[in-house]
């Protein structure tokens, strides 16, 4: 199985034009990783549309609106506080950003610690699925080198160690590094021309891959 991973859209329809007519045959499933928009600007149908694909999971970003999010759990496509099995992975999901950041869907460190506890405990060959990075990382550094990550989706990181993260939010910040034994990536955002793509057989693998160029 093949899993196109995208992040920090933010209503780009070119973007994701261009990736529905090149490349959506090579890939089963989406996963959304939040910022699908900006405050709520474009129905999040019209952003699973553009992108040409009847598969799709997502997660809300701090820059969409909570009118995106019940868009995305009407339409069934949510992976926001939930877990889906692929293959023989657990994909688990929390999207939203910190309280006093900018944005609408915003959650206190002490909320998404709650959640993650919740989501991962007793969980195994785990896919963690977030918005915001972990905290004091390459993948939530912004210019001037400020961390402004996610303390306690580091800590659920070290106490969990799932297989992989997965995360976006910092467009600076695309890359990888490792938590314990946990692959954390950065996918970038799509706006850029960023996405990963991830293979899910016997084994777990990924490749970062441009898009919409």
């Amino acid at each position: 199985m093949k899993v196109l991973v995208l992040s920090d859209i933010h209503s780009r329809r070119e973007m994701l034009e261009k990736i529905g007519g090149s490349i959506h045959n090579d890939f089963d499933t989406a996963l959304l990783l939040g910022d699908l928009t900006n405050f709520g600007d474009t129905p999040a149908a019209k952003i699973v549309e553009l992108l040409g694909t009847k598969k799709c999971y997502a997660i809300p970003g701090n820059l969409d609106s909570w009118e995106t999010l019940r868009e995305i759990e009407e339409a069934g496509i949510s992976l926001h506080g939930k877990s889906i099995k692929l293959e023989k992975f657990t994909v688990v999901g929390l999207g939203g950003g910190l309280h006093g950041n900018p944005g609408r869907v915003l959650y206190s460190e002490e909320r998404i610690g709650k959640e993650l506890v919740r989501l991962l405990e007793g969980t195994e060959n785990v896919i963690l699925a977030t918005h915001l990075p972990p905290k004091n990382t390459k993948l939530d550094t912004v210019h001037g080198g400020v961390h402004v990550g996610s303390s306690a989706v580091r800590e659920a990181i070290e106490r969990f160690q799932p297989l992989l993260q997965l995360c976006g939010h910092i467009h600076e910040a695309k890359g990888e590094t490792k938590i314990g034994g946990t692959k954390c990536i950065n996918v970038g955002a799509v706006k850029d021309g960023n996405a990963l793509l991830l293979h899910l057989d016997e084994g777990l693998s990924f490749e970062g891959i441009r898009v919409g160029q």
